[in-house]
């Protein structure tokens, strides 16, 4: 089965040093509601979708589209999903409200976005509300948690104390892109090297308020050149396109040793990168895909491996 996410704003309430889209207040980069309820209506009437995440920015900024293409999602069959960071939460009332509204929805999970980068803009309190209203409500929740060596959120998830019982808890390493570019390699955790042989995780048809739809919702394939069609491509094309490529699929079966190892016969890269350490299979797909010269090379080399010629 397939899940479909929908970036729908690159507008968030708060400003944090770690965001892959460099989100704030300002920014004004946004899929219309036209456009968020069209993708959804043909994810709906997709047979191979079974998910549908909405995500941001802040994607509950935009509370009255959010709850209505929840509805729509839930109506018709489809598994809604949502990520926030949790603003709503401002106190207990608050926080029962909301989760009230999106479980009246028909929301079937909730991601919260929490840790040391948020703290700065959005406290504790707000997301242990949340956690202790949802008692009541009991949307199934996650936290999912942005750490790097300086910055590992363990007094956080220490505070909210028996609040996050029962709550599946997600520590994933910073990528450097967006706004994270400020920070330097040393403070990044990087626990592998070519010698792992990873492979590509997998898909989920992304579209994004920039325009385009990617093949999955790393932060790091935004930094890519690897959209696979404009945000007006239908649903079914979408697939199709992720479904059918070559390269997407070389990566996911063939993983990245082997790229990297034909990327450095071919001297599209140094063989310094093999002996790098990543922090995992995405930041390696973003070295090597945010170059169109490299990507180009490794088209070539896809070519020559599967004795394909320019035509096909």
């Amino acid at each position: 089965m397939v899940s479909l996410g929908i970036i729908i704003d690159r507008k968030c309430n708060i400003r944090c040093s770690h965001c892959c889209f460099s989100s704030c207040p300002q920014a004004e980069e946004h899929l219309s509601d036209e456009e968020i309820m069209r993708i959804i209506t043909e994810g709906c009437n997709n047979s191979e979708v079974d998910t549908i995440s909405l995500s941001g920015g802040e994607a509950l900024l935009r509370k009255d589209i959010v709850l209505k293409a929840i509805t729509y999602i839930s109506q018709n069959g489809k598994k809604p999903t949502l990520v926030s960071n949790g603003f709503w939460g401002r106190n207990k009332k608050s926080a029962l409200t909301m989760l009230t509204n999106l479980k009246n929805s028909g929301l079937r999970g909730l991601k919260i976005s929490f840790d040391d980068f948020h703290q700065d803009n959005l406290k504790v309190q707000r997301i242990k509300n949340i956690l202790d209203a949802n008692v009541k409500v009991r949307i199934p929740i996650s936290l999912n948690v942005a750490v790097s060596k300086s910055f590992k959120s363990d007094k956080i998830l220490a505070d909210l104390g028996a609040s996050i019982l029962g709550v599946r808890v997600t520590k994933f390493p910073i990528q450097q892109v967006g706004a994270a570019c400020q920070y330097s390699d040393e403070e990044i955790i990087k626990r592998y090297n070519c010698i792992d042989d990873l492979h590509c995780p997998g898909f989920e048809v992304t579209y994004h308020f920039d325009g385009k739809v990617y093949p999955c919702c790393s932060p790091t394939v935004f930094d890519t050149c690897l959209s696979v069609a404009d945000v007006d491509s239908s649903v079914e094309k979408s697939i199709f396109n992720i479904k059918h490529n070559l390269l997407l699929s070389a990566l996911r079966k063939r993983g990245f040793k082997w790229l990297f190892e034909k990327c450095i016969e071919r001297g599209l890269i140094d063989d310094s990168y093999m002996n790098r350490r990543y922090v995992d299979a995405c930041e390696m797909c973003r070295i090597l895909f945010s170059s169109e010269e490299t990507a180009k090379g490794i088209i070539s080399i896809l070519k020559d491996e599967y004795g394909l010629s320019d035509g096909k």
